[in-house]
C-alpha cells in the first residue's frame, strides 16, 4: 500500500509507531511518549487513549499531534539496498595529450 504525505488513512493492523514512522516501536512506547507530550501541554494524561483512538480512525490533527513526541532511537538495524562505490565511465576515451611548455 503506497501512502501519501498527505494521506491520512490508516490500516486496521498498524500498530500506533507505525503510525509515525516508526513501527519497531511498541505500543506501551509510544503511549507513554503521548503521556510525556500531553503533560508538557498542561493536558491530563486520560486524553491520550482518546487521541490515540482518533489517530487510528485517520483523525489528521490527531496524526500531526503523534508525529511531534519524542520517541527513543531506533535500536533495529536499517536495510540498505547495495550501491556500487565506483562509477561507470560512459563515452569514448579520449588519447591522453601531454603539453609541455618548457621546450629543450
Amino acid at each position: 500500500m503506497t501512502t501519501l504525505p498527505n494521506d491520512h488513512t490508516v490500516r486496521n493492523d498498524m500498530n500506533f509507531g507505525a503510525i509515525i514512522g516508526r513501527a519497531d516501536l511498541c505500543d506501551e512506547v509510544v503511549v507513554d511518549a503521548v503521556k510525556n507530550r500531553l503533560a508538557s501541554k498542561n493536558r491530563t494524561e486520560d486524553d491520550a487513549g482518546a487521541l490515540l483512538s482518533a489517530a487510528i480512525a485517520g483523525d489528521g490533527e490527531a496524526i500531526s499531534f503523534l508525529r511531534t513526541i519524542q520517541v527513543p532511537a531506533p535500536t533495529v538495524r536499517l536495510a540498505m539496498p547495495m550501491q556500487p562505490l565506483t562509477r561507470e565511465r560512459r563515452g569514448f576515451a579520449l588519447p591522453s595529450i601531454r603539453f609541455s611548455w618548457n621546450r629543450g
